[in-house]
């Protein structure tokens, strides 16, 4: 081997060497950015991972809060509407009363509204009709240290119940005017009744 092939080889070994070099040197880097890179991926996938967990939680929660709201609204109906229906059906069985028991419910209604001084009390045609002979006398010994009652012969335009008439003072005492003024005391007594 010539001292000029001697020469080349070293040259070459020489840059096979650097090569080697800035090869294992560009793969240590390589490797480094790959880790970093796999470091950061994770990190950013974690990141996502987190951020539709709490996302996913709060969609859900807000929606199972809605649906207990929709089923509550919904209770709330059925409630209303199951208490609506004793309270009509009540209604129906007053109007459904036997003669004697109707009547012993306008007397103390009757007493149970009456105000100081003398009254009028008007009746339907039909209550008229079937009115007890001695309903007037039983109210007013009833209530003689009030007032006193006087029952129209005369039919006022009514479903049912009485009218009190004082003057230019008129008290409502239908069926429907007393369901209705205590609808409010009749739900609080039958929800807990239906509803326990």
């Amino acid at each position: 081997m010539t001292g000029l092939d001697k020469i080349t080889q070293k040259i070459a070994e020489e840059s096979r060497a650097k090569v080697e070099a800035i090869l294992a040197e560009a793969n240590a880097a390589a490797t480094q950015i790959l880790a970093d890179g796999r470091t950061a991926a994770d990190e950013t996938a974690d990141k996502i991972i987190a951020d539709a967990t709490a996302e996913a939680n709060r969609i859900t929660s807000a929606a199972r809060a809605k649906a207990e709201s929709i089923t509550r609204t919904k209770y709330l109906e059925v409630k209303n509407a199951v208490v609506n229906d004793v309270i009509s059906a009540a209604y129906e069985a007053v109007e459904h009363m036997s003669d004697e028991d109707y009547f012993a419910l306008l007397h103390k209604l009757c007493v149970k509204n009456i105000e100081k001084g003398e009254c009028e009390l008007f009746l339907n045609a039909r209550d008229l009709k079937r009115l007890p002979a001695d309903f007037e006398d039983s109210i007013n010994s009833a209530v003689y240290e009030t007032g006193a009652v006087h029952v129209s012969l005369q039919p006022k335009d009514i479903e049912n119940g009485f009218v009190l008439v004082y003057g230019d003072m008129e008290v409502n005492c239908t069926l429907r005017a007393v369901f209705d003024s205590s609808m409010d005391q009749l739900k609080d007594l039958l929800g807990p009744m239906l509803f326990a």
